[in-house]
């Protein structure tokens, strides 16, 4: 789920140094590297985060089910497939509205169309609530999940064995926690890095072109 924003971030990062790379492009001299990387990181951010919908969140995808689960809770399973289909295009329209504007990204979403794609993902988002609430229901009904400590406002003295396994997976956490900063922070200074150089190249060519 952490790779999930963590992707989103990276488009929108490489969206804020992408004048950049069309001022360094269009002087003749650049690559379309840096393009290709970025439209690699969109459908990449918008396929991971479609496919954590549908498999981790609702449930569904299962190949032995026609794509579905079991069971199902809603009466026909053409809400489910449509639920599916809509989510996939969605997803990809609300990965659009993370392109910065004036980027110059050919892929841009339009200005008028930002309240629209609002309106669509609120849309997107209830839908995965409902088919979130499902499949949360059907995980639970069958594991018998519950809760087999519940804390206190004052220490009793006793050690519990979910508490102590809690502390443990909070630790475990953190781990990941500070393993996602450390690589998102890493392609932060890798993208800047790279932008500085074109910004640097670009410079040297104004100024050989004025001389």
């Amino acid at each position: 789920n952490a790779l999930k924003y963590a992707l989103s971030s990276l488009v929108t990062l490489f969206g804020i140094f992408h004048p950049l790379y069309l001022e360094y492009n269009n002087s003749g001299v650049g690559t379309r590297i840096y393009q290709v990387f970025w439209t690699f990181l969109f459908v990449l951010s918008s396929l991971f985060s479609y496919g954590w919908d549908v498999y981790m969140d609702w449930g569904l995808g299962r190949m032995r089910y026609s794509f579905l689960n079991q069971p199902l809770m809603y009466p026909r399973k053409s809400y489910y497939y449509f639920t599916i289909a809509i989510d996939l295009v969605l997803r990809f329209l609300w990965v659009l509205t993370l392109v910065p504007p004036n980027s110059g990204a050919s892929f841009a979403l339009p200005e008028y169309l930002t309240a629209l794609s609002m309106m669509l993902e609120l849309s997107r988002r209830t839908l995965w609530g409902f088919f979130r609430l499902e499949n949360e229901h059907r995980t639970n009904e069958t594991h018998y999940r519950k809760n087999g400590f519940v804390p206190l406002h004052f220490n009793t003295g006793h050690v519990h064995k979910y508490k102590n396994q809690k502390e443990r997976a909070g630790s475990e956490v953190l781990r990941e926690l500070i393993l996602v900063t450390f690589v998102v922070g890493g392609f932060c200074f890798a993208t800047i890095a790279a932008a500085q150089r074109a910004n640097q190249r670009v410079a040297l060519l104004h100024s050989g072109k004025e001389l």
